[in-house]
């Protein structure tokens, strides 16, 4: 049996050798939680992305060295795990006070808001954390095999990384939310640092329990008072907010509004009424909808076409929830299909024919996914359509060169005999494309031939008035698969906007 001092280097050898797993988890646990903890206040895009990873490949640059250069100056792990522990106290106050500080960071712009922001929020405690590898490899390799200990501890330290991921990616978030996930971070941290130096002075246990205790207290988060549902998704946070009569549903970015439905009419007010003109302009047996969110598009829809047959597909299943219990979509519906699928796979592996399409598709912000609009995606719509069919698609451009705009219709120009466009008024346009050639005169005829609905009337009307065939211009760009700048478009239409507004 062994003695005493077998026991603890048993013990301290197996600390050491979780501690990178565990730090890796960490790491790994903070990068995925800091994107979805930014993207009410900065929105989604691969900006926020870029910049964030970029802070974070820093801290960790840092943490290596400094790990490095402590390790080589200490002959214990003491160090390293006060380390951690300021790493855990450091998240511990963040936690009491994140969401003071993004709304200051938001004011500053993607780049530089989402910069400081982990600079401050995340850097320090991750840069604690990278200092445990190097330290571990020369506790571990004091007696030589420096090369097989350095490959064992990042390996350790790997498969912490994606077990971080995974846990946090696929229950952490979807099940607790962003707030409650970076307190379970906190309070792993916590065990890593100190079981470390119970090693030593096992009083230090009471050290967890304070850190544990301090957590209840981290205030929770709050919304503003009209904000009446809110759930966290793998894909959003999913929030539904009155605003008088009417309901909102937002997704992620505050700005982001994806469905408006006034209680006292049914309409919005906004493009998604003009969704109604589809059935005016195209048969109208059956629908597709992709990017169902609300079903704003669906409820238009359904006041000129009540008996129209519609598949719906929707991404996010909270937002399927959201659209059931407060905008009226019916999962019992018989007309009504609802899929749970993204998009474009969804495309892959389904058939049938529409004769309406409908594609209002934004990731929580005003970026649309890049590969939801180039020729290939828009081959695989027009392949569901009927010969007489129509495909209707929201796109926001306030730029004043409209250069997404363009570059959309050009695209579905490649795809489509006809494109017109109908603008809408803050910053919206509706995309028309026709599977046959139609020309503006038929277009504007359908459009004022309309009688029924005195609403709809006079949308049609408005319509005949401002609709327009487009026709490519030399040099625009078509997006590809391979090529589809939509995000850099979008970001030089928000900051022209942001300049215009700063004058």
């Amino acid at each position: 049996m062994p003695d005493s001092p077998s026991k603890v280097r048993l013990i301290r050898l197996a600390l050491w050798l979780l501690t990178p797993f565990f730090t890796g988890a960490v790491i790994m646990a903070q990068e995925l939680v800091a994107f979805r903890l930014y993207a009410p206040y900065f929105g989604y895009s691969i900006y926020v992305w870029g910049s964030m990873i970029s802070v974070v490949m820093a801290a960790l640059a840092i943490g290596y060295a400094i790990g490095g250069w402590g390790a080589d100056r200490s002959q214990t792990g003491l160090p390293l795990y006060i380390t951690l522990l300021g790493s855990t106290f450091y998240q511990l106050c963040i936690l009491f006070v994140v969401r003071l500080m993004l709304p200051v960071f938001a004011r500053m712009g993607d780049f530089t808001g989402t910069v400081l922001a982990s600079l401050v929020i995340f850097a320090p405690p991750m840069t604690a954390m990278a200092t445990a590898c190097p330290f571990i490899i020369r506790l571990l390799a004091q007696s030589g095999h420096v090369g097989s200990v350095a490959g064992k501890v990042y390996a350790f330290s790997t498969f912490g990384s994606i077990a971080g991921i995974l846990a946090t990616s696929f229950w952490l978030i979807p099940l607790l939310g962003t707030q409650r996930t970076l307190a379970v971070i906190c309070a792993l941290s916590a065990v890593i640092a100190v079981t470390g130096l119970a090693l030593r002075a096992p009083t230090a246990l009471l050290l967890f329990a304070i850190i544990v205790g301090a957590l209840k207290f981290a205030p929770p988060i709050t919304w503003s008072r009209n904000t009446v549902w809110v759930q966290e998704s793998p894909y959003n946070l999913v929030r539904v907010v009155r605003d008088g009569p009417r309901l909102i549903l937002k997704l992620n970015d505050e700005g982001g509004i994806h469905t408006i439905r006034d209680e006292r009419t049914g309409w919005t007010g906004n493009y998604y009424d003009d969704f109604a003109l589809g059935p005016l302009l195209a048969p109208a047996k059956r629908l597709l909808v992709l990017g169902m969110a609300g079903g704003g598009s669906i409820a238009s829809t359904r006041v000129t076409a009540p008996d129209i047959d519609i598949d719906a597909v929707e991404i996010d299943p909270k937002v399927v929830e959201a659209a059931a219990r407060f905008f009226g979509m019916n999962p019992q519906d018989k007309l009504l299909h609802i899929q749970v699928a993204d998009a474009r796979p969804w495309l892959a592996q389904n058939k049938g024919e529409y004769d309406i399409v409908h594609i209002d598709l934004y990731q929580g912000g005003p970026y649309i996914p890049f590969y939801l609009v180039t020729v290939e995606f828009f081959s695989a719509v027009r392949a569901h359509m009927s010969e007489d069919g129509l495909m209707m698609m929201n796109l926001f451009d306030m730029g004043k060169d409209q250069e997404l705009l363009l570059a959309a219709a050009t695209t579905l120009k490649r795809v489509f005999p006809t494109v017109a466009v109908l603008p809408i008024g803050s910053g919206n346009r509706m995309l028309l494309a026709f599977s046959k050639q139609t020309p503006d005169a038929s277009i504007r005829a359908r459009l004022e031939s309309y009688r029924g609905n005195a609403f709809v009337m006079r949308l049609a009307a408005s319509a005949a008035a401002r609709i327009a065939v487009l026709e490519p211009a030399a040099g625009t760009i078509v997006f590809t698969d391979d090529f589809a700048p939509v995000e850099n478009m979008t970001r030089r239409m928000l900051n022209s906007v942001n300049s215009r507004r700063s004058r």
